[in-house]
Formats: structure tokens, sequence, C-alpha cells
């Protein structure tokens, strides 16, 4: 029932986010077409960077009761268990919207207004803001290693999608978040919660 209720919540923000844009609000910033090798190596180092240190919070920050507390994450549960395929298929992608057109797409437009251009400031500050909205984290597991790793793994992404977002608009931000979060948690459930699962 709880779960059912978050997502409805999601699906709610969502539905609402995107109305302004489908009226015209900053249209121009959902897909940019734009080709600059340089930019393109940062990004690719930025998503490299993040996905290894990914790995390393995986094996050296969770210790034992972190990981027993993360079989408890939603995606986990919907790798492991069929009859949740919908969290997997429907309302994961649908959070990460969520997260992308709030701290990317409202977040870094409105902060642009307020503080006259400024990437690098803006930037910083969505990407504070978005690694602080996971504290939400603490008050779900009570636990100093997954919030940590949470905050600072948030925080990078606030940064590199930060960037993908003025160079490369709203949509590849989405995809880059999607495929980084999957993986991550797909990784912890092959490594720790695979020969648990259940049909």
């Amino acid at each position: 029932m709880e779960l059912n209720r978050k997502y409805l919540i999601i699906f709610i923000i969502v539905i609402v986010s995107i109305i302004p844009i489908i009226f015209g609000y900053n249209k121009n910033y959902i897909f940019i077409p734009f080709f600059d090798l340089f930019v393109i190596s940062y990004i690719f180092v930025g998503i490299l960077a993040i996905f290894l240190f990914g790995r390393v919070i995986i094996s050296e920050i969770y210790d034992e009761t972190s990981i027993s507390q993360m079989k408890d994450h939603d995606l986990i549960n919907a790798f492991s268990y069929q009859h949740k395929k919908s969290v997997l298929i429907v309302f994961f992608p649908m959070t990460m919207m969520m997260e992308e057109l709030i701290f990317r797409f409202y977040a870094i437009l409105i902060l642009l207004e307020l503080l006259y251009q400024s990437y690098l400031l803006v930037i910083l500050l969505s990407s504070i803001i978005f690694a602080l909205y996971h504290l939400h984290f603490w008050f779900r597991f009570k636990n100093f290693r997954i919030f940590i790793s949470y905050f600072i793994l948030s925080f990078f992404l606030g940064l590199l999608n930060g960037f993908i977002f003025i160079y490369y608009g709203l949509l590849f931000c989405f995809i880059v978040h999607f495929g980084l979060a999957f993986e991550m948690y797909y990784h912890l459930y092959v490594r720790y919660f695979k020969n648990n699962s259940k049909t």
C-alpha cells in the first residue's frame, strides 16, 4: 500500500512537471543537437568515474549490514521477484525522470534566471540540492554508509548531469541517470542477492 502511494505521487509529479513543457516552457532544453569531441570526452570520463565509484562503494564502503538493508530497496526487490517487474519497467524509469525534471530541468533553469547565467555556480548548487534530496535514504535505512554513498554519488551525478543538461538537454540526462543507477543496482543484485531470488 505504501509503495503504491509512493509511485502514485511520483507519477503525479512527473505529469505536473511535464505540463509546462507541453505548453512551450523551455522546450529547447529537452534535446539539444550538439557535437563537440571535448564535451563528449568529458561526459564519457564522468560516466566512467561514477560507474567505478559505484563499484568501489559496493565493494569497499558497504558492510554486511548495508548489504542486508539494501535487499529491501524497491529495485533490488524488482530484480528478485517476478511479480514486482512493474517497478523495474515503469516506476524506476519514472523516478529517474522525476528527478531529472526537478533537479536538472527546473532547478537549473530557475537558478540560471536568478543567478544571471553563472553556469558553474548553478550546476554546483543544483548538485548540492540533488545530494541533499537523498537525505531520505537516511530516514529510510538509518545507516550512515548507505546515506553517505548516496549523498556523494548523487552529488557527482548532479555535476555530470548538470553539465550534460546545458550541452545536450534533459533527454540525455535521463539516459545517463537511468543507465548508471540501473547498472549499480543490477550489479548489487547479481553480486549479493541473485542466488536468493524467487519468482
